[in-house]
């Protein structure tokens, strides 16, 4: 009975102890992880008050729709930037019953936006604010009793997303036990997002000869809102005869210099676009010959770059108050 209750003991605490993360996944975890990380570009929301809860017909009470964006993701955003394009609107409504044109309900970002920052020591600089500022919008009739109407606020803007995994090279593709510790030729890669909606969820490695791979990569669309491609009149039309819809740039490339990427999907090259068909993940494959056939055994970082535009929305359910007809304000 004894000699039970001290094996019990013995494999209980082996489990535990395995179940422990090892010292470098504790002291390096966080640090060798490049992004910040998460699934949203640009996080909107409305000033409080602007628009009010309930306004008043007659035209005798203006008001301001405030759209705030505070860039989250890691990229820069506005003019200068690789994303230039950043424009903000409102639906929903006529606007001459609102007193302006369709032009006053169309705003574009004038000054860059930076996006979140992750420093070298792990700490995390947040990305900047910017508003889109609708102004004197105010209700032109005169209704017989109080009406509920719905405003949205839309952002339609360029972002991008980076994603880096750890690929390895050999000039012999029979795996070495020895070289474990340094790296594998074959299964899945450890893949790591900027922030962001646009993601490689899954890098897969495969050996292809001396000193060249294949690497497998799936993107997928993890955010809150529709994708585009970054055509010149795109302005995130979510029609579903829009033929732009779910297209998106990629670039592929890994740091050596020497290194020859082609991708079959991108025409046999390194950059191209694709579509994700109804934003269904779609598979790339590409073929990488490393630049160092001398060394033995070595890594390179893999990197995916995927660019494209971006729209998401927010509603505010609006009160329009009937005032009485004698009502001279």
């Amino acid at each position: 009975m004894m000699n039970r209750y001290l094996v019990a003991v013995v494999l209980m605490t082996f489990v535990l102890v395995g179940c422990q993360p090892t010292e470098s996944e504790v002291a390096y975890g966080d640090i060798a992880d490049p992004f910040i990380g998460g699934n949203i570009g640009l996080n909107m929301y409305l000033q409080d008050g602007a628009p009010p809860p309930q306004i008043y017909d007659g035209g005798k009470f203006p008001f301001v729709f405030n759209t705030v964006i505070e860039n989250v993701g890691e990229a820069d955003i506005g003019p200068t930037t690789e994303n230039p394009y950043v424009s903000a609107r409102i639906e929903g409504i006529n606007p001459a019953t609102f007193g302006v044109t369709q032009a006053n309900l169309h705003q574009s970002l004038q000054e860059p936006i930076r996006g979140a920052r992750k420093n070298f020591d792990g700490t995390i600089i947040g990305g900047m604010i910017a508003n889109f500022v609708f102004e004197n919008l105010n209700y032109q009739g005169k209704l017989q009793g109080n009406d509920l109407i719905t405003l949205r606020g839309q952002v339609c803007y360029d972002y991008n997303n980076v994603a880096t995994s750890q690929l390895c090279f050999k000039n012999d593709i029979i795996e070495n036990v020895e070289d474990i510790s340094l790296c594998t030729l074959t299964g899945e890669k450890i893949v790591h997002n900027s922030g962001g909606p646009i993601h490689v969820t899954s890098i897969i490695q495969n050996p292809l000869g001396s000193n060249k791979v294949q690497a497998n990569f799936i993107i997928e669309h993890v955010g809150p809102g529709e994708f585009y491609g970054r055509q010149p009149d795109e302005d995130c039309d979510p029609n579903i005869r829009n033929t732009n819809k779910h297209k998106v740039e990629v670039d592929v490339w890994v740091e050596d210099p020497n290194a020859y990427v082609q991708c079959f999907r991108l025409d046999n090259s390194n950059h191209g676009t694709i579509t994700l068909y109804n934003g269904i993940p779609q598979t790339v494959t590409c073929t990488i010959t490393g630049g160092a056939p001398e060394a033995r055994v070595y890594t390179d970082i893999l990197t995916v770059k995927t660019s494209y535009r971006y729209g998401q929305f927010i509603e505010q359910p609006i009160v329009i108050q009937a005032l009485p007809q004698d009502f001279d304000g």
